[in-house]
C-alpha cells in the first residue's frame, strides 16, 4: 500500500546506511543509487534550513562543525510537520547535549529560534496606552495584561544578545569565552509589535513581572512577585517602557 511505502521511505529516508524501502523498483538506475541520490537531497535540505534557521550558530562553531552537529541532528529528530520554517526547535537542546564547545553555543542557538519565532509571528495590534489610562485607579491591579503574541521571553546562562550581535557584524569571539560562573545570567525579551524584531535585556523584577502576566496573573500578583525579587522595583516605569516597546497587546479586567 502507498501508505506503508510512505512510512518505510520516511524511516530509511535519514538513516546512515544503504537501505532501501521495499516496493521501489529498478529501472535504468538502479533502485538503490537513486533512493540514496532522494535520501541526500533530503537530509541535505534540512541541514540547510538549520544553517539559515542558526546563521550565527553557525558562524560561531564554524561551518564543518555545524553542519556535522546538524547532520546528527537531522538524522534523530526528523521533522513533525511538513514545513521547513518549523524545523529546528529541538535544535538547541541538542547542541546543549552534545557541544560543549563553545559553551555559549546552546544558549545562542535558543536565542535565534525565539528570534525566528517572533519574526513569523501572527500580527496583532499594541495596547494603546490611551485606553488604559482610562481605567479607574482602583481597578489597575485587578488588570491582566496579555503579552504580544508574538513576544518570547527567555534566560540565558550567557551574554548571548552581544555575542549574536558581534557574530552578525563578522566581528572575532574571543576564545575560549569567559567560564559560566564568572557570567550572571542574561534575561531576554524578543518581540516584533510592527515590522521588525525587538531584542531587549531585562532586570530579574521585569523578567518575574512578564513571565508572570503571560502565565495569567493580575497585575497586583504579579508587581508583588517582581519586588520580591527586586527590592525597589518600579512598576511604572517598567509598564510604560513596554507600553512604548509595544509589549503587551490588550487587557482585560474582572467584571464589577
Amino acid at each position: 500500500m502507498l501508505r506503508d511505502l510512505q512510512a518505510a521511505m520516511r524511516r530509511e529516508l535519514l538513516r546512515a546506511g544503504t537501505g532501501i524501502p521495499p516496493g521501489i523498483e529498478c529501472d535504468a538506475i538502479p533502485a538503490a543509487i537513486r533512493f540514496a541520490i532522494h535520501a541526500n537531497n533530503v537530509v541535505g535540505s534540512l541541514v540547510e534550513a538549520l544553517e539559515a534557521a542558526f546563521p550565527a550558530t553557525a558562524r560561531l562553531l564554524g561551518g564543518p562543525a555545524f553542519r556535522r552537529t546538524a547532520l546528527a541532528f537531522v538524522r534523530r529528530h526528523p521533522p513533525r510537520v511538513p514545513q521547513l520554517l518549523a524545523y529546528g526547535d529541538h535544535f538547541p537542546d541538542h547542541l546543549a547535549h552534545t557541544t560543549a564547545d563553545p559553551p555559549a553555543a546552546a544558549d545562542l542557538a535558543r536565542f535565534e529560534w525565539a528570534w525566528n519565532a517572533t519574526y513569523f509571528a501572527a500580527d496583532a495590534p499594541v495596547l494603546d496606552i490611551t485606553a488604559l489610562r482610562a481605567v479607574p485607579g482602583d481597578r489597575c491591579p485587578a488588570l491582566r495584561l496579555a503579552l504580544h503574541p508574538s513576544a518570547h521571553l527567555l534566560t540565558c546562562a550567557h551574554p548571548v544578545l552581544e555575542l549574536w550581535d558581534a557574530l552578525r557584524r563578522g566581528e572575532t569571539i574571543p576564545d575560549p569565552a569567559p567560564a559560566p560562573q564568572n557570567l550572571l545570567p542574561q534575561n531576554l525579551l524578543v518581540v516584533r509589535p510592527l515590522l521588525e524584531v525587538q531584542a531587549v535585556t531585562l532586570g530579574s523584577g521585569e523578567m518575574t513581572l512578564l513571565m508572570a502576566l503571560s502565565a495569567g496573573s493580575d497585575l497586583s500578583h504579579a508587581a508583588m512577585a517582581a519586588s520580591a525579587l527586586e527590592p525597589g522595583f518600579d512598576l511604572q516605569g517598567t509598564l510604560l517602557a513596554h507600553l512604548q516597546l509595544g509589549t503587551f497587546t490588550a487587557f482585560t479586567t474582572p467584571p464589577l
